[in-house]
């Protein structure tokens, strides 16, 4: 499989998943004590490098419980055998996309590109020989709630954090965000999805990362892939859209484009890292 091949098909993947109404980057969740060690975010299992941008989306597809991914060398390495994958989960690998910044000097100028290439991970549940993942006992009283407040105090944001009125935005002109009263969310958990997809809308200012758009659509699914990202690191469910009107905008352009939702996903992944950063 080569990048356009993948390209297609994840972008086949998130059109069927809008059309039936369950956005893929919203995970539905089980109560069944299989927590990993990060949370809902998926990992390499050999690093624990976390899976980002369009790799994190893609891995969302996925029909095991288990977060934790393996190259077929990583497999090898940590069961110590020949042959950890079987053949029939084998032809079952999940294709993902390998990022590598290059610099080098071009007529006597620098050049930076990036080379881009496939290769394929197994799950866990996949494989042959591997250890049960403990949950990390660390995490223990972990409180999502003051981690996205923490993320909305490092952005500095001009005209704040508001409280009240009937909806949530961010004031581009005020460099404010606007919240309603808690008692205006369904849950916790929704008031939290909205805290840090707003958080994603404020990093996109001129004075943060400058992000460019060809229209608020397009806008609207970076900050939902972005939002996304942020509760799945933090262990926040995910349960609507915040907007359902761009549905069919979205639509539109996937059926156009099908590097639209890797653009996104890369330009969602830009902004997690800016709102996750650590401020000194």
């Amino acid at each position: 499989m080569n990048i356009k091949d993948l390209e297609d098909k994840v972008t086949n993947q998130v059109i069927a998943s809008l059309e039936a109404g369950v956005p893929p980057w919203h995970e539905q969740w089980d109560d069944d004590g299989s927590q990993n060690p990060l949370f809902r975010s998926h990992y390499n299992g050999e690093s624990g490098h976390v899976y980002t941008g369009i790799n994190w989306l893609i891995t969302q597809f996925s029909e095991y419980q288990s977060n934790d991914w393996y190259t077929k060398r990583g497999a090898i390495k940590a069961t110590g055998l020949d042959k950890p994958i079987p053949i029939e989960e084998f032809k079952k690998g999940t294709a993902i996309v390998f990022y590598k910044p290059v610099k080098k000097e071009v007529n006597g100028e620098d050049a930076s590109y990036c080379v881009q290439k496939v290769y394929t991970i197994w799950n866990h549940e996949q494989i042959v020989g591997l250890p049960d993942v403990e949950p990390d006992e660390s995490m223990d009283g972990f409180d999502p709630h003051t981690e996205i407040e923490q993320m909305l105090s490092n952005l500095n944001l001009k005209g704040g954090v508001n409280i009240g009125g009937d909806r949530a935005c961010y004031v581009p002109s005020q460099d404010a965000i606007c919240l309603p009263q808690d008692s205006a969310f369904t849950d916790e958990n929704e008031r939290e999805s909205t805290k840090a997809h707003e958080g994603i809308h404020a990093t996109g200012a001129k004075h943060r990362l400058d992000r460019k758009k060809e229209s608020y659509a397009e806008e609207e699914l970076v900050a939902e892939l972005g939002a996304a990202m942020v509760c799945a690191s933090l262990g926040v469910p995910l349960d609507k859209l915040q907007h359902t009107s761009y549905i069919q905008s979205w639509l539109k352009r996937l059926q156009n484009d099908k590097k639209f939702i890797f653009k996104a996903a890369a330009e969602a992944n830009k902004a997690v890292q800016y709102l996750t950063r650590e401020v000194a």
